[in-house]
């Protein structure tokens, strides 16, 4: 074959595997991780108004729906925290009926989120165990199970495919080949679903979150596309 011929051929199948391998996404929007982060966590690096300047025109007024109710969110959790532990699980229950609020329009969200938050499975630490957060993922997905119609789903989806990705990313792939097979395939599976969603705001959210290097500790695998026998 000549030379020309192979490099040609080299460079379609580079390409197409560079596809293969990159987020699905018809948005054409990269957030470099601020959505993401706005998402789960408070503090520095998340998006803001200014971020969406070079965001394409199709989903800039969505994400600016999105900062509007972030920014008026007041929450709906009481303060019945007695301990320190307790504290910090309330405080991240917050983070999570902030997310619900500020990315799900539906009718009565506000009392819907706090009323998820306030009963969901919301470790105050980790521990660095892997189980923690495959416990918190599998308690959303039981709630996904026995309310199917919830308006919360495609948050919820994000939620999972998350604390799977958290838990793939505690394990070692030479003791816990089984189980980081098992949770990347959860997180495929989820993640696909909130890209599903009619809603535009997931598919940017999901995108946003598969492009970050790691989400909770750095590993040398990526659940997208984690093959142990390769």
């Amino acid at each position: 074959m000549p030379r020309a011929i192979t490099s040609a051929v080299l460079l379609l199948v580079l390409a197409v595997t560079a596809a293969a391998q990159a987020p699905a996404s018809g948005t054409g929007a990269d957030l470099k991780g601020k959505l993401y982060k706005s998402v789960f966590f408070s503090g520095p690096g998340a998006l803001a108004a200014p971020d969406l300047t070079g965001v394409p025109a199709a989903v800039r007024p969505r994400l600016e729906r999105y900062l509007q109710r972030r920014a008026a969110f007041a929450s709906k959790l009481r303060n019945v925290a007695s301990s320190f532990e307790a504290l910090r699980s309330e405080a991240k229950k917050r983070v999570v009926e902030r997310a619900i609020v500020a990315l799900v329009e539906a009718p009565q969200i506000e009392d819907a989120a706090a009323a998820y938050a306030l009963d969901a499975r919301i470790l105050y630490e980790w521990e660095g165990r892997p189980e923690s957060p495959l416990s918190e993922a599998s308690a959303a997905e039981d709630f996904v199970k026995k309310n199917p119609s919830t308006p919360l789903a495609p948050y919820l989806y994000v939620f999972i495919a998350e604390r799977q990705r958290a838990a793939f990313e505690l394990m070692t792939v030479a003791t816990q080949k089984v189980e980081m097979t098992a949770a990347a395939k959860k997180y495929r599976t989820f993640i696909q679903r909130a890209r599903a969603a009619d809603d535009p705001i997931f598919t940017l959210l999901a995108d946003d979150m598969d492009r970050q290097p790691f989400l909770y500790a750095k590993s040398a695998f990526h659940p997208r596309d984690f093959d142990p026998d390769s």
